[in-house]
């Protein structure tokens, strides 16, 4: 009878089954369009659960205490593409607004793409350092306050990789945007102040992909996860990772429009979706050709 060596077989890289997984896989795509179409967690009208954590300084931050003021809270990590891509724009946004008495925050979660670069989170004071890199590297102004290694607080809001909420002077949502994009935040921060600073806003909740910001700027965060964090990008997500690869080279001509604060008007949203159905079929045929 033949038998098999158990430890010449392929190792098959099987879908994370906890919060803070050690590699991407097709799985966590699936699972966020599911989060997307389901909206768990709080809606606009509904207290914004408390945390108390500490920011990358060691500064602690509990969310009830900042009551009187309205709070941008966003989440995100240093390997995910859609933060690196809202960054520009949400960077253009704060130095516009950010003296207005509004409280910015980013809440650092688990890590979207991790590698051996930057690996998934194994202590706190790790996850502090790949906070500090994302800080350092891609300019951020504002805190970045550490969540828990479990996601305790990250799952009571949603486990999207970059989540934002616009929480009011009362202490709940305002408006809630599944993706950070800062003409949408810059809408509801208007609407916000007119009605004094009280939500919620009319179109409380954004489930729009923006593409623009990680088009142009998103390869940086899989790239910053290492060589494991591309391959697993790759191999599990080929039409976004040739969005991402190719887009690095038009950034010059989507800078423009990925660092706006505002939004933009119709008929430039129109000539811009066009644009981008002819890039996504340019980047999937680009594809076979290494990312490296």
């Amino acid at each position: 009878m033949q038998t098999t060596d158990q430890t010449q077989q392929p190792q098959v890289q099987q879908p994370p089954s906890v919060y803070n997984y050690d590699r991407f896989h097709p799985s966590t795509l699936g699972k966020d369009v599911k989060l997307v179409m389901s909206s768990p967690g709080p809606m606009p009208g509904d207290l914004a659960p408390d945390f108390t954590v500490q920011d990358i300084d060691g500064k602690t931050w509990r969310l009830n205490e900042l009551r009187g003021q309205p709070v941008v809270l966003i989440f995100g990590s240093g390997t995910c593409p859609m933060t690196t891509g809202s960054l520009p724009g949400l960077t253009a946004l704060h130095r516009e607004r950010g003296q207005d008495g509004v409280q910015w925050l980013m809440f650092y979660v688990r890590e979207a793409h991790p590698g051996e670069e930057m690996p998934a989170h194994h202590s706190m004071e790790q996850k502090r350092q790949q906070a500090r890199r994302l800080r350092d590297e891609d300019g951020v102004e504002w805190p970045i306050l550490v969540g828990e290694l479990d996601g305790a607080t990250h799952r009571q809001y949603t486990e999207l990789p970059n989540h934002l909420l616009l929480i009011d002077t009362e202490g709940r949502v305002a408006f809630r945007s599944e993706f950070a994009h800062a003409p949408t935040l810059w809408r509801a921060l208007q609407q916000l102040e007119v009605n004094g600073w009280v939500g919620p806003v009319d179109q409380g909740v954004d489930k729009t992909m923006h593409m623009v910001g990680p088009t142009a700027y998103g390869w940086g965060g899989p790239s910053r996860g290492g060589k494991i964090a591309i391959n697993d990008l790759v191999k599990g997500a080929p039409p976004l990772a040739a969005n991402l690869w190719l887009g690095q080279f038009m950034r010059p001509m989507l800078a423009p429009i990925a660092e706006r604060s505002r939004p933009l008007p119709p008929a430039a949203k129109l000539g811009l979706a066009l644009a981008a159905v002819g890039l996504a079929a340019l980047a999937i045929r680009m594809l076979k050709r290494d990312p490296e």
